[in-house]
């Protein structure tokens, strides 16, 4: 039994670090925020920084996965803000808050496409989130 619950710790961990490495560098930097382990003990370690964490802001709302260190299981939470004043936050499994992302996510690719549209065919509107320009 703590083997296979040491086994699923260690699949957990090398999913968040998989999610951590493709956020920070697939999403623009105007939506992500990357926390990196220091030069110097990645350095002693022989490799790049790890990325540490992730903070992605969609409307008011602020997705953020993070470890304390690189074999360190990840912490999930997501910020409810307005004016950059945080109104809520929660800690969510992973899994939720992959799902949470993915449908944020979502949406801003809907509007960004009606948006683009709406340019297309002579209308105009400005995007909701701030760096996604047409």
């Amino acid at each position: 039994m703590v083997a296979e619950l040491r086994r699923h710790s260690a699949d957990l961990s090398l999913y968040a670090a998989f999610l951590l490495n493709v956020l920070s560098a697939a999403l623009p930097p105007e939506l992500v925020g990357v926390r990196r382990e220091g030069k110097l003990k990645a350095r002693l370690a022989s490799r790049d920084p790890a990325v540490l964490g992730v903070s992605v802001l969609l409307d008011d709302h602020r997705f953020e996965l993070s470890r304390d260190d690189v074999a360190k299981p990840a912490t999930a939470r997501v910020r409810h803000e307005s004016g950059g004043v945080v109104l809520s936050t929660r800690t969510i499994g992973v899994d939720e808050w992959t799902r949470a992302l993915a449908a944020a996510l979502g949406r801003l690719a809907q509007h960004n496409a009606a948006a683009a549209a709406a340019r297309t065919s002579g209308h105009c509107c400005r995007p909701a989130t701030p760096g996604w320009a047409w």
